[in-house]
């Protein structure tokens, strides 16, 4: 069941569009959905590109001294990712 897409058409879209990010893009969603939140001292491109797809959340802590910020996946991330993984099974 969907939630976060209306079709299968468009979970497929997204999880092809997963597929076209870095690798250490999809690692990083894959952590994030595992752990549900995840810390870091910045931010990296991978973690741009997944916010800028609309499957990951970034947060700042709002620390001045201290910045940190919160990854944290979209329910459009966990879908597209386990819709990645279903692709690749079974192909």
């Amino acid at each position: 069941m969907l939630l976060s897409y209306e079709t299968e058409e468009d979970v497929r879209a997204a999880a092809v569009e997963l597929r076209g990010l870095s690798g250490h893009a999809r690692r990083l969603l894959e952590e994030c959905v595992e752990k549900q939140h995840v810390t870091r001292k910045k931010v990296s491109a991978a973690a741009r590109s997944l916010e800028d797809a609309g499957f990951l959340f970034v947060r700042s802590d709002n620390d001045l001294y201290e910045p940190t910020y919160s990854l944290n996946p979209s329910l459009a991330g966990e879908e597209a990712l386990e819709e990645l993984e279903l692709m690749e099974q079974q192909s």
